[in-house]
């Protein structure tokens, strides 16, 4: 399992935001298939980041 980094973290976190601004469930879609592929379910950050989605995807 890869280690998210601090960088990575404010990275994704912002993508999650501004996608949730625009209501753009695709780049929702992409951004989950991402996190879970690179990091897996397995890391509180990404738990976390999932959790920020205004919509479900």
């Amino acid at each position: 399992m890869e280690k998210m980094t601090a960088y990575e973290y404010e990275k994704y976190k912002s993508a999650i935001l501004a996608a949730n601004d625009s209501q753009d469930k695709e780049a929702l879609r992409q951004i989950q298939k991402q996190l879970i592929a690179k990091f897996t379910l397995d890391n509180p950050d990404v738990r976390y980041l999932l959790k920020l989605f205004r919509y479900n995807v």
